[in-house]
């Protein structure tokens, strides 16, 4: 008689599962609120500086602190990634968050414009660590809500952003420059201590096709060479790199025309809040429907029509409709990275996540150093059309480097009949 197997009953292992799956995303949770969250309200340091500590710099002078902060934050996410596939989260993640923070308390003493930029730059590179491990760790826990579990992740950004800016409004208004430094810290220091706890970059194990649960052999960590002479690597890293851009263009863009309206803070909190829906709607429709780099696609799509359609006819002449353009941008431009983290996360293996995002993000260090002052540069001498004509150009780039790379992924060939890609 065949001897029939039988699985084991599936609610103590889901029921673990979940829980750590559970777990994992709310330490990446917290680690992206003060560390993207901070770098999305970043520009009240710049306004309280300018006025204040640094009032003989210029406002130049003083975007480049902040802007040396998100530039290193990416930079060192390349060895940051491949030190977590050989490493693991133990001791890098900790050093990480430790010297994150010390970095943002030795930030409370500073009186120079010399200091200011050591202590950003020691926060940059730090940085690296809690915001690389906590995209690559979260899509090794989750298969089939991979894409809607990064992207709640992503919310970190623009709810910590929303959260940052009004405690950052209170601070600096009711306390001195150290005091206030000193409360900020306290702050990050207990949601990146949440982190460190709960955050573990165990690939969970995957069930057999014979009932089993035993590990599957472990992949080697991928090596630096591989991935950078694959093509698909550098097709999904410059559709990245496209959509960094135009975020940090827009940044600097919006806020221009919104100063002018008188409309400053409603601004942000517009952009904020389109954030939020577009790093949960499309990742969702990712998973269930079209696949993330479908997806990505369309969401590429829908930002470049944003452009050329309501923003280039009316969206610098219509109050309404620069609050349109505001939401719908934050919509389109706050899918990009949750979309992006999953489309890297389906062409490599969990094993490999750290370094082939690690990497792409290392590329994307560029486009948030040049983004602002490229902003200024192309608002000073061809106007705001020219600016937008820039942006709907870079996006058309971007779509065009996502369809090569759903080419490549569908054998060579193109097929609008292809489910989730």
């Amino acid at each position: 008689m065949t001897k029939t197997k039988t699985k084991p009953p599936m609610t103590g292992p889901t029921t673990t599962t979940t829980t750590q799956q559970q777990q994992q995303h709310d330490g990446c949770f917290c680690l992206t609120v003060p560390t993207y969250g901070l770098l999305s309200a970043i520009g009240l340091f710049q306004t309280y500086w300018h006025a204040g500590l640094l009032a003989g710099h210029s406002e130049a002078d003083v975007a480049w602190i902040t802007s040396v902060f998100g530039f290193l934050d990416c930079l060192f996410a390349a060895p940051v990634g491949v030190l977590l596939d050989h490493c693991g989260t133990r001791w890098l993640l900790p050093l990480g968050c430790a010297a994150y923070v010390a970095a943002f308390a030795g930030l409370a003493f500073c009186d120079s414009y010399a200091r200011f930029m050591a202590c950003m730059a020691v926060a940059g590179v730090a940085a690296a660590s809690p915001t690389t491990i906590a995209f690559s760790v979260v899509g090794q826990w989750f298969t089939s809500w991979k894409g809607l579990a990064t992207g709640c992740v992503t919310l970190g950004a623009p709810l910590g952003g929303i959260f940052f800016s009004l405690v950052l409004q209170t601070l600096f208004a009711n306390l001195p420059w150290r005091t206030a430094a000193l409360v900020l810290t306290a702050i990050m220091a207990a949601l990146m201590a949440v982190g460190c706890v709960l955050v573990e970059n165990k690939v969970p194990r995957e069930e057999r096709e014979d009932g089993g649960d035993e590990d599957e052999a472990a992949e080697p960590p991928a090596k630096v060479s591989h991935v950078l002479t694959s093509p698909k690597f550098w097709l999904i890293s410059y559709a990245i790199f496209a959509y960094e851009l135009v975020l940090f263009t827009q940044w600097g863009s919006i806020p221009s025309y919104a100063v002018a309206a008188h409309v400053r803070d409603k601004q942000f909190y517009l952009t904020m809040s389109g954030a939020v829906l577009g790093r949960t709607l499309p990742p969702w429709l990712g998973d269930r429907v079209l696949g993330p780099l479908n997806a990505t696609i369309a969401m590429n799509l829908f930002t470049l029509l944003v452009v050329l359609a309501i923003w280039i006819p009316v969206g610098t002449s219509s109050l309404a409709a620069l609050f349109i353009v505001v939401a719908l941008m934050g919509v389109g431009t706050g899918s990009f990275v949750p979309l992006g983290v999953s489309c890297i996360n389906a062409l490599c293996s969990p094993q490999h996540t750290g370094t082939w995002l690690g990497l792409a993000y290392g590329m994307v260090s560029f486009a948030i150093l040049v983004g602002n002052p490229a902003s200024a540069v192309i608002l000073a001498r061809y106007d705001s059309n020219g600016l937008l004509a820039f942006l709907a150009a870079v996006l058309f780039s971007g779509m065009i480097s996502a369809a090569a790379l759903r080419w490549l992924v569908l054998g060579r060939r193109w097929s609008w009949k292809v489910g989730r890609v």
